[in-house]
């Protein structure tokens, strides 16, 4: 791979230190962290990537809040009565098995305890600069794999299933699964040649087709498939599957 002057000046420049500011949701208690506005390169700034995750290219977001983790059981449970999970047992659970159809029904109710607040799943450029902890030079979300995250290397040896959310250290924002334990959904429709069409500034991939993107990878998965550029694919929006969570983004003002 090779980059561009700018781009590889982009990654080499030193990250503002911030204060970090965090709101809790009072329905349900979901902690949302905020994310600094910034500019990143997003894509396999490693080489060691696929087709899809080509070309790297610099991205400019502006500023939002997303949840410090995956959206628990018991947090899904005050705002939704029914439990779809398949790994039961503890309310600091990811919710599991959800599609985008029921994350919409968790999301209405959020905005009707909310007026005037936002809440929606991320872009893919947004999961990932918070999955880089606001843009880093980060491979991983958090300590690597396996000893840092629940990824099938970790199932193999504890079990298949979700851990607490919490379990395993942060990243450097304090974001936990954002690499591992349930595949994420996020908003962008999946297609392979996305990043050639992202605009600059605030970038989401709109276009026909079924096929809806998962970030972060799972405990039914190898190491490999929690790389923060990582992009899986080819889920429609109404599939539930019991290695996929989400998490939440809340607009800011």
């Amino acid at each position: 791979m090779r980059l561009t002057l700018p781009i590889a000046l982009a990654l080499l420049a030193p990250r503002p230190i911030f204060a970090q500011e965090t709101w809790r949701e009072p329905l349900t208690g979901i902690e949302f962290v905020r994310m600094p506005a910034g500019c990143y390169v997003m894509g396999d700034t490693f080489g060691k990537g696929e087709a899809n995750e080509q070309p790297p290219h610099e991205v400019c977001l502006k500023s939002y809040w997303i949840g410090r983790y995956e959206v628990t059981q018991g947090e899904w449970q005050k705002a939704v009565s029914v439990n779809p999970s398949a790994y039961v047992g503890s309310d600091r659970l990811p919710v599991d098995s959800v599609n985008q159809m029921d994350i919409a029904g968790f999301i209405f109710r959020l905005s009707e305890a909310n007026p005037g607040r936002t809440f929606r799943l991320p872009t893919e450029a947004e999961w990932e600069y918070a999955c880089r902890a606001a843009g880093q030079l980060a491979m991983f979300g958090g300590k690597p794999p396996p000893a840092g995250a629940n990824t099938a290397e970790y199932a193999e040896r504890h079990g298949e299933g979700t851990v607490p959310v919490g379990t395993f250290p942060p990243n450097a924002l304090g974001l936990h699964d954002m690499s591992g334990n349930l595949w994420e959904w996020v908003s962008d429709i999946y297609a392979p040649d996305a990043y050639v069409h992202h605009r600059r500034d605030n970038p989401r991939h709109v276009a026909d087709g079924p096929a809806r993107l998962l970030r972060g990878g799972a405990w039914s998965h190898d190491a490999g498939f929690s790389r923060c550029s990582k992009r899986h694919m080819h889920c429609r929006p109404t599939a539930r599957f019991d290695f996929v969570g989400f998490r939440l983004v809340l607009e800011a003002d």
